[in-house]
């Protein structure tokens, strides 16, 4: 009888004694075998937890440099006065 698991890396349903993971490719050398399944539950994950360690406590910063929102609009600006005199 087959006994399926959850692939670590891509969590593609995979038989538990395949060798790889016919999804993403990761096998036994990449170290898959070694990590709990079971730790990658969804209930368990902090985003808010991982967001800081990975990016610190200011977390990622989000949206455009104020300089390129600023190109953004003035560009927008004349391509609109370029097609009210065309």
């Amino acid at each position: 009888m087959n006994h399926w698991v959850n692939c670590p890396h891509c969590g593609a349903e995979i038989n538990e004694s395949a060798s790889f993971c016919k999804h993403c490719g990761s096998s036994d050398e990449d170290g898959w075998r070694e990590v709990d399944s079971s730790s990658f539950g969804e209930d368990d994950f902090d985003y808010d937890s991982f967001v800081e360690s990975e990016f610190g406590e200011r977390g990622m910063r989000s949206g455009f440099p104020w300089f390129w929102q600023l190109i953004s609009i003035l560009l927008l600006i004349s391509f609109s006065i370029g097609l009210l005199f065309l």
